[in-house]
Parts: C-alpha cells; structure tokens; sequence
C-alpha cells in the first residue's frame, strides 16, 4: 500500500487538520473507500499499528481514509473541538483532493473503533446517502443513554463525557443521537447501511452495545453482531474485522 499523510488548513477547526490515505496496490482507480475513525484518547495510526486492516482493504481493492479527530469525539462539543463538523470536512474533501477516491455510496464504507463507532454510526445516519455500510467495535453509540448513565454514577466516564455532550436530555434529538436519527429515516423510507457492531465477552460497553442491538431489532433494523474473546482492545477487534468488512459489502457490487 501507498501512505499519504494530508495536513490541510481546515475552515472548521480555523488551524491544520490531518489524515492519512492509504492506497492499495494492483487495483485500478476510483478506489472503494473505507472511512476509518479512530477512539477516544487515540490516534489514527494506532488501527494500522495494532492491527492488519490494511491487509483487509488491500484484498478488496479498497482505499483507506483515516481523519485524525484529536479529542472532538465526532462531536462538536459544548467545550472543545468541533470534533464532527471536522470529520464530515474531510468526507466532503478528501475526494476532491485525490479525484481516485469514489464518491459512489455503493463504493464506501465507514468502520470505527470504540468512540470512533458513535462517529461512525452518526455519519452513517446523517447521511445514508453516502455509506453504504457502517460499522463499530465496542462503541457507545447510543450516547444519550450513555450520558445518561454518567449522570446517575452508573458509568466510568469522566469530565470529556460532559465537554463533549453537555448532558443527556441536551444530546437527545439532537444531530448525534443515533437512536432518534434511525427512527427519523425509516418513518421517511429511507435506505439505511449495511450495520455492524461487535464487542469482546469482557468490554466494559458491552452492555450499551447489547442495548443498542435490542433497540434496533425491535425497530426491525438488521445490524450483524457478534461477541468475541477479550475486552476493550485490538486484540479483540482485530480478528472480527474481516468478516464485518465482509458483511457491510455485501451486494454492493450487484
């Protein structure tokens, strides 16, 4: 694969911004995308570093994208960074910048890593006419609910969690709340992604993600997940990857 590192001067952040595209070999342009975000308290390079989701696009021809989100948490925050608005800036430039990118919804795919889930799963739903699949690996996506177990001390999070969201009654219905956002879209028939989330048997968000499965299954909505072995890191999603890449393409192709 090819490596490019992209500093750019963005009009949301008012400074630099970064991410990486990276490139597989012996495909022929435009490339299919895969949108990749990275979690909390993270960086972009550490999904190339601690895991072989390079090995895994370059067998399906795929481009990666990785924005680097610093602390925003795919949010534009109440305190700090306009961590979404920024993400969404280089989904709208990215493409522009390297013309070999496809912007075809049937072409791209938006994957993400603990926070980076809700990041991808909010995208997925603000815009369902450009992913064709979404996925997320122990992530919090549901974050009113979230919030709401911060605030009556059933949950670990510290002060980011209210930086970033302001309070749970004040996210909900809000551009992030994924929950209401996939009940708006059906109500409009409108063509939801292909979606996936997966955690490990020991992942401290394990219960928020097996809410977030039972809520979309009563809404009828088809989200593939499974359970594996581990907690909350690369050693559990790693092995996982793969097969949710190969379920969140499926019939993209016909």
């Amino acid at each position: 694969m090819s490596f490019l590192n992209v500093r750019f001067y963005s009009n949301i952040l008012e400074g630099d911004g970064e991410f990486a595209v990276f490139l597989p070999r012996n495909t022929a342009p435009p490339y299919k995308v895969l949108w990749l975000l990275h979690g909390a308290f993270a960086e972009y390079h550490e999904s190339f570093q601690y895991t072989s989701i390079c090995m895994y696009a370059e067998k399906r021809g795929m481009a990666i994208v990785a924005p680097s989100s610093y602390m925003g948490v795919y949010t534009d925050m109440v305190y700090g960074e306009k961590g979404y608005s920024f993400v969404e800036e280089v989904v709208d430039k990215a493409p522009k910048l390297f013309t070999f990118l496809s912007t075809e919804r049937k072409d791209n795919y938006i994957m993400g890593i603990s926070m980076g889930g809700h990041g991808s799963f909010k995208l997925a739903m603000n815009h369902p006419e450009k992913f064709y699949g979404a996925c997320g690996f122990s992530s919090p996506v549901d974050m009113v609910y979230t919030m709401s177990l911060l605030e009556s001390g059933r949950h670990g999070g510290g002060h980011e969690l209210f930086d970033a969201f302001g309070s749970s009654e004040a996210y909900r219905d809000s551009v992030g709340d994924v929950v209401s956002l996939a009940k708006e879209n059906l109500n409009k028939g409108i063509t939801l992604p292909r979606l996936s989330l997966c955690w490990g048997d020991d992942e401290h968000a394990g219960p928020e993600c097996s809410r977030l499965k039972q809520i979309f299954d009563e809404l009828g909505i088809e989200m593939y997940s499974r359970i594996g072995h581990g907690g909350h890191n690369f050693d559990t999603w790693d092995p996982m990857m793969e097969e949710v890449l190969d379920y969140i393409t499926e019939g993209a192709d016909r």
